[in-house]
């Protein structure tokens, strides 16, 4: 008896002529797209940002026209005023603390230097 040689179900050939359930092609999954889709799909992720970012202001502004109107935000410019105040002060004390511990080092390395140099002096001498 003589072997029936069979082709195998899945050589390119095979698939190549093949669909899958919904009748797309066999290569669905490939990162390969025709240009026009990539280029539309790039302009309508652009217009979802521009809009999910105008649809953000939309809803801070509202959210601030109630608060305005509710009376809450009355003491904030009054708050910020005073934080950057306290800020601005601690900032400078700082500053003020900071030129002070550098003369007392300078002032220390002058004398260590003035110090040894006589050492040095007397040594030598």
């Amino acid at each position: 008896m003589k072997a029936h040689h069979q082709h195998p179900r899945n050589t390119p050939r095979n698939i190549a002529h093949q669909a899958d359930h919904a009748g797309t092609s066999p290569n669905r999954y490939s990162d390969v797209e025709p240009k026009s889709n990539t280029i539309k799909s790039k302009i309508m992720s652009n217009k979802k940002v521009i809009l999910g970012v105008a649809a953000g202001v939309a809803a801070l502004a509202v959210t601030a026209i109630i608060l305005k109107r509710k009376g809450y935000l009355d003491g904030i410019t009054d708050k910020a005023t005073d934080f950057g105040k306290k800020l601005k002060n601690r900032y400078n004390d700082t500053k003020e603390d900071a030129h002070k511990k550098i003369d007392e080092i300078v002032s220390k390395s002058n004398q260590i230097a003035d110090k040894a140099a006589s050492e040095i002096k007397s040594a030598t001498a």
